[in-house]
């Protein structure tokens, strides 16, 4: 109990010291999102503190249904009258919140300040709370989510759900189908798993062109030659052996991209999520296919990441931060595989002693 309670009073504290660098920089962030500046760390919001000034802010949201789909950054500027500060703060809230959630489901203070390192890392959490953006929706989503694989509570699956539609309607997509391909008190239904591949392998040419924005010549257009050729392997009924090819290749692009060189501003963020996802991955990885023994929630959580994107990576969207919050799942298991092996080390110490 007092383990949990510095736990929270530690997140408590963190969140008042990063509150007060946001006031203290409360001019700084909006001239950031004015000048474009802020893309170094979130991508797009500028753009969408653009769009919101400049086509949204004095039309009646009953007039904009797909903000609630699409454009949830626009839609809460419209709800906070373009405060973006009130914006900025309720997203720190949301995180600290996430956090302390996850502590709640974690064994012991060391897991929960291992799991805390790790989100850190991840730079799409890190800075969610300085801009506009999606990301920040998208990763306590998945938090939650894992959450609740280890709980079971609906208040946690419910709020994912709801925070996996304000980051973007196909990543609720995704969750729903975790919710019966990998149940959290049973094993993963691998065979369904594979029937949901060779299912969207046969209907993908043929719906890729109905869903609005999701799919689409602009999109392939700027996809590079990786895209024409997961495209074409797609259109071909191909998707089940694209699948796991593109979501190899998406995770270190990104990284590749900044060796190489260009002039994008978000291209060190996106390096160090290519980074810091591909070394989960690995990890994770390493913990499935390992002898030693690993807790059933751990290979949960490891498929569940590996199969999540499923449902919407047969588009042309060729960028990791639509998929990467697969990450926090990697995490969440890692923890608690590292956990399990210190519990066990303790308890063959003990049995040696007594």
């Amino acid at each position: 109990m007092i383990r949990v309670r510095m736990s929270t009073l530690g997140l408590g504290l963190t969140f008042v010291l990063l509150l007060a660098l946001l006031l203290l920089l409360r001019s700084e962030l909006l001239a950031a999102h004015l000048d474009n500046t802020i893309d170094y760390f979130a991508a797009d919001a500028a753009t969408y503190l653009s769009l919101y000034a400049d086509l949204y802010a004095e039309l009646d949201l009953s007039e904009n249904p797909a903000l609630f789909l699409i454009g949830s950054p626009i839609l809460f500027m419209k709800l906070a009258s373009g405060d973006l500060f009130l914006i900025q703060t309720l997203n720190l809230a949301l995180m600290t919140v996430s956090l302390k959630i996850a502590f709640d489901c974690l064994p012991g203070r060391r897991a929960r300040f291992e799991f805390m390192a790790g989100a850190l890392a991840f730079p799409y959490f890190l800075f969610g709370f300085l801009s506009l953006n999606k990301e920040v929706y998208a990763m306590c989503s998945a938090i939650l989510y894992a959450c609740y694989m280890a709980r079971g509570r609906r208040s946690h699956l419910l709020t994912a759900l709801v925070l996996a539609a304000c980051a973007r309607y196909y990543m609720l997509i995704c969750l729903l189908t975790l919710l019966v391909v990998v149940p959290r008190d049973k094993a993963p239904r691998y065979r369904l798993i594979m029937a949901l591949l060779l299912a969207i392998s046969f209907s993908a040419p043929f719906i890729k062109s109905l869903v609005p924005g999701y799919s689409g010549e602009d999109l392939l257009e700027d996809s590079g030659t990786a895209g024409v050729f997961f495209s074409s392997l797609i259109d071909s009924f191909g998707y089940v052996l694209a699948y796991p090819i593109k979501y190899a290749a998406l995770i270190p692009m990104r990284a590749y991209g900044l060796l190489i060189g260009s002039d994008r501003t978000t291209d060190l963020l996106e390096a160090a999520v290519s980074i810091a996802s591909l070394a989960a991955l690995v990890l994770a990885l390493g913990i499935l296919f390992q002898r030693k023994p690993r807790t059933e929630l751990a290979q949960r959580l490891i498929v569940a990441g590996l199969v999540a994107p499923i449902p919407i990576m047969w588009s042309e969207i060729m960028h990791w931060r639509y998929y990467s919050f697969v990450y926090f799942f990697f995490l969440y298991a890692i923890v608690l595989h590292r956990q399990e092996r210190r519990s066990l080390g303790s308890r063959r110490i003990v049995a040696r002693n007594a």
